[in-house]
């Protein structure tokens, strides 16, 4: 038997090790995902300087610069189509088949690889109009398929057997069936997001918006159809979050969230423009669609961290806000009866001076407004100096929330890792899968090899003193934290009744004064899910 694996295990190629290095999909170590974002990043680039191109002005002034980016672009195209060429007989999609190379070549893919390429080549030999060119410099946008084309497999391979709504579902939303294709829209959906944005704020650039009127027109119109299209597939597939409620009700629930009433205002602007911008002028709808900005919460656990900080610190944090309201209105009274008779027209009223104290509060002292009576400037004093401290409050109280709230979280990963590793056999393949999904979860290689020896040794950091108390302090703050830690200890007792004396516990629990009808009850049902008894 040795020998035969001795014969069979033949050292691997130059061509194969070049494979398993830059174009391996299976393989975690390579510099597949590197190059894959950079290619992502250049095809990009490529749009923005054909957007940029087709402005007169813009191309005459920096024609040599777009002409050596395309050169560049070109080159490292063409490096990737030869190295693909090169490599198509170790590709699992064309090896073991006849003339590998040429399958690649005239397969999809390929033939995107080629036309990224071909029009540079093609304007060299034949002589074709610039914006004939541009057109067809547009081709590289489709090299973007072969990025998402591992996704895709993943995606149908997950939904296998799924209805449609909940591939919709899962296609949109975050969960077990999305995989990498439900990251890469996340990431289309952010671009458009940012895209759209960033042209609401050059456009109200004069010099910018004379260049680019009309691809400012056509990007807000792309931008609609986007976020429309995403809003109505997000009213067709929330039903499936959950499945115990009509899906009409879901979709109204859905409807009046703020998720969903921040998707409508992020495409109510144009709807209103097109249907009454002839009757009315409708200009002031453009800076609303600024609120798409707020469309990135959505794709960002920091804004659930910090919406989960202000809910938990709230009492503390309306409390600072009173000291600071009290202080406010406090002070604009002082001040408008000492600076009243002195400056009429700048103390006109208490409003005014409400305007005056909050400023000097916050230490901004704009200058606008101040104080000439030495009375007022005495409270001026006062005021800037009691606020340099009170202001502080509800920053400090936010910052020291944030930190805890991390911790917990990050606690509550590792505790869901670690009862998702001990429902299983802890073979060697539960362990590879176990850390690719801490790396996937941003752990550090320190941090996995201390929950791998935890999990090899079935204790964990929770049976100590001090960590015991950690946690408990934890699970009172935060219900997440405490479920996960639940599940841990549930964990634990399937493996104490898988390994201990079932007899002897029972009659041991069953002798008055031992245990509850809790502490019983909780053991017969660990066992009967044990066992596989009814």
């Amino acid at each position: 038997m040795q020998a035969d694996i001795s014969i069979t295990a033949a050292p691997a190629s130059f061509r194969q090790k070049m494979y398993s290095a830059l174009l391996d999909e299976t393989s975690d170590t390579g510099a597949r995902g590197a190059i894959n974002r950079f290619i992502f990043l250049l095809i990009l680039l490529n749009l923005l300087a054909l957007l940029l191109e087709s402005a007169p002005a813009i191309e005459a002034a920096y024609r040599p610069l777009f002409h050596w980016f395309d050169l560049f672009s070109v080159a490292v195209f063409s490096v990737e189509y030869l190295l693909r060429l090169y490599l198509a007989p170790e590709d699992p999609e064309f090896a073991g088949k006849p003339m590998p190379r040429l399958r690649y070549a005239t397969s999809f893919l390929g033939l995107i690889d080629l036309l990224a390429i071909l029009p540079f080549f093609l304007g060299l030999f034949i002589a074709l109009d610039s914006r004939l060119l541009r057109v067809l410099r547009l081709l590289r946008i489709l090299k973007i398929t072969q990025l998402i084309r591992e996704g895709l497999r993943e995606f149908i391979q997950l939904n296998r057997g799924r209805t449609v709504r909940q591939k919709v579902h899962a296609l949109l939303f975050p969960s077990e069936f999305g995989g990498k294709l439900n990251q890469t829209l996340e990431v289309f959906l952010i671009f458009w997001i940012v895209l759209s944005v960033l042209s609401i704020v050059l456009e109200s650039v004069e010099s910018i918006r004379g260049h680019f009127g009309a691809h400012f027109a056509w990007l807000d119109a792309a931008s609609f159809i986007v976020f429309a299209t995403e809003y109505t597939l997000r009213i067709y597939a929330c039903p499936e979050e959950d499945r115990t409620h009509s899906p009409l009700l879901q979709r109204f629930r859905f409807f009046k969230s703020p998720s969903g009433l921040l998707d409508l205002v992020a495409i109510l602007p144009f709807m209103l423009e097109l249907v009454l911008g002839g009757t009315l002028d409708l200009r002031f709808l453009r800076i609303i669609r600024m609120v798409r900005l707020l469309k990135l919460g959505r794709y960002s656990s920091a804004s659930d961290t910090m919406f989960a900080v202000i809910r938990k610190e709230t009492p503390v944090l309306l409390a600072a806000l009173f000291m600071i309201a009290l202080l406010v209105f406090m002070m604009a009274a002082f001040g408008y009866l000492l600076e009243r008779d002195a400056q009429p027209d700048k103390f006109e009223n208490i409003p005014q001076s409400i305007y005056w104290a909050v400023i000097t509060l916050a230490s901004v002292g704009y200058g606008d407004i101040s104080p000439v009576t030495p009375g007022g400037r005495l409270i001026t004093v006062v005021l800037a100096l009691v606020g340099i401290g009170l202001f502080a409050i509800p920053a400090a109280i936010m910052a020291s929330g944030f930190t805890d709230q991390l911790r917990m979280n990050r606690e509550k990963l590792k505790l869901d890792l670690l009862a998702e590793a001990r429902a299983d056999v802890f073979d060697e393949a539960a362990r590879e899968a176990f850390i690719h999904n801490a790396k996937h979860h941003h752990l550090t290689a320190m941090e996995i090899n201390q929950l791998i020896a935890e999990i090899e040794k079935g204790d964990d950091s929770i049976e100590t003193a001090q960590g015991e108390f950690e946690s408990l302090a934890l699970a009172a703050k935060n219900p997440e934290f405490a479920l996960a830690q639940y599940h841990t200890l549930v964990s634990r007792l399937r493996e104490l009744a898988a390994v201990a004396d079932d007899t002897y516990i029972r009659q041991q629990l069953d002798k008055p004064g031992q245990a509850t009808d809790l502490d019983r009850a909780i053991w017969q049902q660990i066992d009967r899910s044990r066992s596989g008894k009814a």
